[in-house]
């Protein structure tokens, strides 16, 4: 069993047109172990497929159709209790702005700490503290002793992004779901956080479901990648091998839009 089956996903949200669908019939899995890139400009209805599947859509805004299984649990079918159960456990999601997901006036540690009291409260203050050492250090954050007692405006953006996927993994879910969250970073931190999203796959066979537009960052993480346009997907398959052979004309103009080192030098001059 796939360890996430989306099948003929369709999302209208109430005030847009009859016929207008935010996301019009998608359907892809993910088996244990994949990163999986979701692709395509603004507006092509990435994050509301991300929200979809994270049951982060309000109900109230959008019509859905269509199942989306996570492990051989229906979404669409739970209970907002019940998701909210799943979600920080089961599955995680890391935003894209972390200094608008943190709560600025508490501490990083106890903010990294959240999921434990909500999913594991069996766990006393020292076995949280040092769960959420252990995976701010997994996330790249060194000197967690000190930035556990930090507030969010005393870190970069970079650091608040490790904090951030920190928070994400202290739980040890099962899918991560990384929307857009290298877009805001220099290319320096953006390597960084690349290299740690491989680690957290490599080392702990963590389930990544990452959306972007910067295909060059696709490219080197994602081992598959699913192309949207327009709500619909146009393109789906192991990632070099739509790179190499693209099929569809909108993910040929994708990757020509891609600025190439050469260029870039020769337009310097």
């Amino acid at each position: 069993m796939s360890l996430l089956e989306v099948n003929d996903l369709k999302v209208r949200f109430h005030d847009a047109a009859p016929d207008h669908y935010a996301v019009g019939g998608v359907s892809f899995s993910m088996e244990k172990g994949d990163i999986l890139g979701l692709v395509g400009e603004s507006g092509t209805g990435k994050t509301v497929t991300a929200m979809c599947i994270s049951g982060l859509l309000p109900r109230e805004k959008a019509d859905r159709s269509g199942s989306i299984l996570l492990d051989g649990t229906e979404i669409f079918d739970c209970t907002e209790e019940e998701l909210n159960r799943m979600l920080g456990s089961d599955m995680t999601v890391v935003f894209q702005e972390p200094m608008t997901s943190f709560n600025p006036v508490y501490r990083i540690g106890r903010q990294v700490e959240e999921g434990l009291y909500v999913h594991e409260k069996n766990l006393s203050k020292a076995q949280r503290k040092e769960r959420a050492l252990e995976a701010m250090r997994r996330a790249g954050l060194s000197d967690a002793e000190e930035i556990y007692r930090k507030y969010p405006h005393e870190l970069s953006g970079g650091m608040l992004q490790r904090a951030m996927i920190a928070a994400a993994i202290v739980t040890n879910p099962k899918l991560l779901i990384a929307d857009e969250i290298t877009t805001a970073l220099d290319v320096t931190i953006q390597a960084q956080i690349i290299d740690l999203l491989l680690d957290l796959n490599h080392n702990d066979g963590m389930t990544i479901l990452f959306i972007s537009h910067d295909l060059r960052v696709v490219r080197r993480l994602c081992s598959h990648v699913i192309v949207m346009q327009k709500g619909k997907i146009v393109e789906n398959g192991r990632t070099e091998n739509v790179f190499a052979h693209p099929q569809h004309t909108y993910t040929r103009h994708l990757i020509e839009a891609i600025p190439h080192r050469a260029k870039r030098l020769n337009e310097d001059e």
